[in-house]
């Protein structure tokens, strides 16, 4: 949108206090002339290689970077490890082809997406004038004007205008603790030559992933498991508990540290890691410095009032963060609360009358066609609105890319509209794009009427009246009797306790859904290994009696963000665009996250706070929407469509596969499409599992 015209940065009074300007740089208005660093933000790909034994193969270090082109298209740079710990830079200047194999012990290879300006400044591998400390960053820390003021008055001195030398600087003044003064995404390699350590972090919520291999000989990492993949030198196989998920339980495959290949790991939201290398034997550590929790004073707070004020003045002030860029910054609007909220915040937040570019993607008919609903937010706004509608011809011509910038097979078909959306942006110029993932799992989007957990929480916590109101609005606006409703609640209450109590039911409804779609043998092996079982660590012990934080805990920390931010990175880095996400602010996370829950909750509605807190802002029409559309496909019409392309998938997998019941599925396809009461969503799991596995050579 042209709301990147503006460029947020800071300046120091004489009492070096550090303050914000929004500078308007078109639009006619003629700024100020003031003295400003230049601000460079970089969105990229990072590799990694280290060998204790025999050193890196070079040669596969270089492909590692190169296979992810499409993340940095605009620079690349490399960085070598020799026996002594001296080191070899290689830079587009002075690259005259792949270095032979010599003794290297490790190595950083970088793709860089310029943000800000193309100058060799930010150029990464960077490293400090001492040569001691190195880094490849991939995101972007937002307050990093901020904190590079901070390290002037402390006597730093800075070459350049980006925020990954205000990281390295960070990480030389206040060590492994710098990452908690960050706020924004990213994920990031340091190598501290006088340590032979290696620090490794990844964000607060895993917006940029980090993914690794490690066997004590061995340390290979990468922005996507495709590039650690080319790493180990070898062909990775299943990871069976992984997939089974998928295929039987119906998950992302993202909720714990492992993925669908077994040995490579991703790093964990909020967590570093470190890699001692001074040993013959390398030695790994993990240090967890950000959790959730319930903010208690916040949980206190009965003034809707003020709790209205704060959502809002912590989400402009996200928003106003994620505007720090020279490029225009776009905005994915699908019509539903969450990306009007954003589009109509910017619009208040600019006042300056220029337009925004909002991309659009349809896909249905009637009550599933958002259309009106964004052309509403798009003319109040006045916004240059871009529209792509897209039919199963697009989606059977883009499965196998898809899947493959994914790394791992693709849970829905409703996955297409980011990726679609990302590429609209990226086909008008787009290289910066706002999209609104995060805040249904934080702040109550997945509820449903009656709202038993929040009913039984009211109950536990002795708030008779508050209680009393809920279920009288429940039963006026939603239709539920008295009756229906107790048994609704005594329903949920019984089944909660049996399933904290024997998990055998959780295991006996898994294996009731297999029917004779898999292998016998993968069933009943995998079956009691399913991490998607309700025992979470709940390390906050108020968790274990709100019903409401608990199921959003969840949501936010295992069942579904971590699978939903894997689209969003590898969707839009497929297109070289940089997603941000202003409702992950941690800041704003915690907040609404800590509310008392009939404020996340209240009456008939949820996502209460936050609607509530966007009230003359965004149209009434939008916010009182009861209807959780999202972005909609078609998945029975689209495989009925691909029937003989599934007919092919299947029949390419040998009978004794040991995962797919072949024949089954061939016997029973035409059966399974003819019409939709007879479809089941693990035929498009099928599908993807295959082609996933084509794809990336899995045994």
């Amino acid at each position: 949108m042209h709301l990147s015209i503006w460029q947020e940065s800071g300046l120091i009074n004489k009492g070096r206090k550090v303050f914000s300007i929004l500078i308007k740089r078109r639009a006619g208005f003629t700024p100020r002339k003031i003295s400003l660093p230049q601000t460079r933000y970089f969105m990229c790909g990072i590799t990694g290689s280290f060998n204790c034994s025999e050193g890196i193969d070079t040669g596969r270090l270089f492909e590692a970077t190169e296979m992810i082109h499409y993340r940095g298209p605009d620079d690349f740079g490399y960085m070598l490890v020799e026996s002594d710990f001296n080191f070899t830079e290689i830079n587009r200047s002075n690259y005259t082809g792949i270095p032979p194999n010599k003794d290297y012990s490790g190595g950083f290879g970088f793709r860089r997406l310029s943000i800000q300006d193309l100058t060799e400044n930010g150029h990464q591998p960077m490293c400090d004038k001492s040569r001691n400390y190195w880094i490849e960053f991939n995101g972007e820390v937002y307050n990093f004007i901020e904190i590079r003021e901070e390290l002037i008055a402390k006597g730093y001195k800075f070459n350049s205008g980006c925020d990954t030398e205000v990281v390295l600087n960070s990480f030389i003044e206040w060590g492994d603790e710098c990452v908690s003064k960050f706020q924004g995404m990213w994920s990031f390699a340091i190598l501290d030559k006088g340590r032979k350590r290696l620090f490794c972090s990844v964000d607060r919520f895993g917006i940029k992933p980090f993914y690794y291999f490690f066997n004590g000989i061995e340390f290979h990492f990468g922005s996507e498991i495709k590039q650690v993949l080319k790493l180990i030198r070898r062909r990775s196989s299943f990871n069976y508990k992984v997939l089974f998920d998928y295929l039987v339980a119906e998950s992302y495959g993202n909720e714990t540290e492992e993925t669908f290949f077994t040995g490579i790991k991703k790093l964990l939201p909020g967590h570093n890691l470190v890699i001692n290398l001074a040993n013959a034997h390398y030695d790994i550590h993990f240090n967890k410095y950000w959790e959730l929790k319930v903010n208690h004073e916040v949980h206190n707070l009965t003034d809707e009032e003020y709790i209205k004020d704060r959502i809002r003045e912590l989400f402009f002030n996200s928003l106003r963060m994620r505007l720090r860029s020279d490029v225009e910054v776009g905005t994915c609007l699908s019509g539903g609360i969450d990306s009007s909220s954003i589009v109509c915040a910017l619009d208040k937040i600019s006042n300056s009358g220029t337009k925004q570019s909002l991309f659009t993607i349809l896909s249905g008919e009637g009550r599933l066609n958002e259309y009106p609903h964004a052309k509403t937010i798009a003319e109040k706004v006045n916004g240059r609105h871009f529209t792509k509608t897209i039919g199963t011809k697009d989606l059977k011509e883009d499965i196998k890319k898809l899947i493959w910038h994914n790394d791992e097979p693709l849970l829905k078909a409703s996955m297409y509209g980011g990726f679609y959306a990302y590429k609209l942006a990226s086909e008008n110029g787009i290289k910066v794009i706002l999209d609104g993932q995060g805040i249904d799992e934080y702040a109550g989007g997945y509820f449903i009427p009656p709202y038993n957990e929040l009913l039984n929480y009211l109950k536990r916590s002795g708030k008779k009246e508050i209680l009393k109101d809920q279920k009288r609005h429940i039963r006026e606006n939603e239709g539920i009797s008295a009756a229906s409703m107790r048994y609704s609640t005594m329903k949920y209450v019984f089944k909660k306790n049996l399933h904290n109590m024997f998990d055998s039911r959780f295991r006996v409804k898994l294996k009731k859904s297999v029917g004779e779609w898999f292998d016998k043998d993968f069933v009943y092996n995998n079956l009691h290994k399913s991490q998607l079982y309700g025992k979470y660590d709940l390390e906050d012990p108020y968790l274990h009696e709100d019903d409401v934080k608990s199921k959003s805990y969840k949501l936010l920390k295992f069942l579904n963000l971590p699978g939903i931010l894997r689209q969003v990175d590898r969707n839009s880095m497929a297109f070289s665009v940089e997603a941000r996400v202003p409702f992950l602010d941690h800041q704003l996370v915690e907040f609404v996250y800590s509310l008392p829950s009939e404020f996340i909750i209240k009456r008939n509605t949820t996502k209460y706070a936050f609607r509530e807190s966007m009230r003359g802002i965004v149209p009434d029409s939008i916010l009182d929407r009861t209807d959780k559309i999202g972005f909609y496909i078609d998945e029975y019409s689209l495989l009925k469509e691909m029937k003989d392309l599934i007919y092919g998938y299947v029949e390419s997998i040998s009978e004794d596969n040991g995962i797919y019941n072949r024949n089954f599925v061939l016997n029973n396809l035409d059966k399974l499409l003819e019409k939709r009461e007879n479809y089941d969503s693990k035929l498009w799991r099928y599908m993807n599992g295959i082609i996933w596995e084509n794809l990336f050579n899995v045994i």
